[in-house]
């Protein structure tokens, strides 16, 4: 659909600076709050544990220290080689995100997916810059069975996902729309 040829389309589809700083601090803050107090949370409970187990194994509280990025890659670089990818190119990249979001962002849903995705990031990022040894500490895991086993992961993590799922479920409805349309 052409928003020229349909003004209440284009007036829909503009979203002020104003809503778009509440909408990202708003995620950030709270999924940075929440994401660190659980991680304070498994360093005191969880550290030098054995796994707890739910819903026989399905979910579990395991601690884990990942100095690598997903599924522990690049863990077993130096610490200024992790430092430099893991931390000032992701702080680039979430800086790139935040001004995109701020500047140029028109979809709703795109806005609160990038938005998880840039909270969910810089709560690893922190963990990496604050810890002395740069690692995120992780501590969920789900255990379907067999190969339907996640890696261990954290709050930050959970949103980032949430965000990437916001986003393709964003461009899936847009796709359909689109070819509906034409």
């Amino acid at each position: 659909m052409n928003t020229e040829s349909n003004p209440t389309r284009a007036v829909s589809s503009h979203l002020s600076l104003s809503y778009k700083l509440f909408v990202v601090l708003g995620i950030l803050v709270s999924i940075f709050i929440f994401d660190q107090f659980t991680k304070v949370w498994a360093v005191s409970e969880l550290h030098g544990q054995g796994p707890t187990f739910y819903l026989n194994g399905l979910f579990q509280f395991v601690y884990a220290e990942n100095p690598g990025a997903f599924l522990g890659m690049g863990g077993d670089w130096s610490r200024p080689v992790r430092f430099v990818i893991f931390a000032v190119l992701v702080l680039c990249g979430l800086g790139g995100m935040l001004w995109y979001l701020l500047k140029k962002e028109s979809s709703r849903l795109n806005l609160f997916a990038y938005s998880f995705i840039l909270a969910g990031g810089f709560g690893n990022l922190w963990d990496r810059v604050a810890h002395e040894h740069g690692h995120v500490i992780d501590f969920m895991l789900i255990d379907l069975g067999g190969f339907l086993r996640t890696g261990v992961f954290n709050v930050a993590d959970v949103a980032i996902v949430v965000g990437v799922l916001l986003a393709f479920f964003g461009d899936s409805v847009r796709a359909r729309r689109s070819s509906r349309v034409k």
